[in-house]
């Protein structure tokens, strides 16, 4: 299904380059709020790359609404602020230390959005997600669905982490709600319910494959050094790690609460995963 699909009255423009010149200004005749979803984010590219994507596109993109559109809605994430919350959550006015290209990219990509909409006048409103499962998942989340679907054991029963999640669906009613709500403009940190381990998201995931999950025991530390010996470092400290992002911002400007359960979203990914999708 192509993203116009489905939608009433939608139009899709291909645009084969994001960053390339083209008419910007006809595409954004008429339009009253910009929401910029594109982006590199789950294949490798040199950090060059990135950047001409994920910030030049985007801030070109943002100058040709101006005067134009009255709101710029942009999805930067909650990477942003790092890869690790340690034993707290990350809240908006916590400090911006990404760690990788991707997050260095959306920072500098917010800041240069911040002081357009400052000289223009646009409302500008960041949307700062963890991570985002659903139809369609890729890089770590479809690894992890693909390791539990085939039976394997995990040795993750010795992970004692705390993660948050969203759903694609949530995500984009959140997004849908910063395209309306009065009080979006500004950064949202914005997320599921519900914060689990790695250990608990596996066995969660393995019940809605109709299965249990194989986890067996080994030391944190020696599963790390695992994952650096082998090229999977950062692969791993993403599992064994903790990203806790505090919604609680989000919730009380948007009155926004996310509309499924962790369990409903996974069910969902389960039936595009079986689909042969992924």
């Amino acid at each position: 299904m192509t993203p116009a699909e489905g939608l009433s009255g939608a139009q899709q423009v291909l645009v084969p380059d994001l960053a390339t010149d083209f008419d910007r200004r006809t595409l954004l005749a008429h339009t009253d709020v910009v929401v910029h979803l594109a982006a590199i984010a789950h294949r490798a590219a040199p950090e060059a790359e990135i950047r001409r994507v994920n910030v030049d596109a985007t801030l070109r993109l943002a100058e040709a609404a101006g005067g134009l559109a009255r709101r710029f809605v942009f999805m930067s994430s909650a990477k942003v602020h790092g890869e690790d919350s340690g034993d707290r959550a990350y809240a908006e006015t916590d400090p911006t230390r990404p760690q990788d290209a991707y997050g260095r990219a959306k920072l500098e990509a917010e800041r240069a959005l911040s002081d357009l909409a400052a000289r223009s006048g646009m409302e500008l409103a960041l949307i700062r997600p963890p991570l985002v499962y659903g139809p369609g998942a890729k890089a770590n989340f479809l690894h992890l669905l693909r390791w539990v679907d085939s039976g394997l054991p995990l040795p993750l029963a010795s992970v004692h982490n705390r993660r948050s999640l969203i759903y694609v669906g949530n995500l984009a009613d959140a997004v849908a709600r910063c395209v309306e709500h009065p009080s979006a403009p500004g950064s949202l940190l914005v997320g599921d319910n519900e914060i689990v381990s790695t250990p608990e998201l596996t066995r969660r995931i393995a019940r809605s494959l109709g299965g249990r999950a194989r986890l067996v025991r080994m030391p944190t530390g020696f599963l790390r050094f695992l994952g650096t010996v082998s090229g999977r470092g950062e692969e791993i400290k993403r599992l064994t790690g903790n990203l806790v992002i505090d919604t609680s911002k989000s919730r009380r400007l948007l009155d926004w609460h996310p509309p499924r359960t962790l369990d409903e979203g996974l069910a969902e990914t389960v039936r595009w995963f079986r689909s042969g999708r992924g």
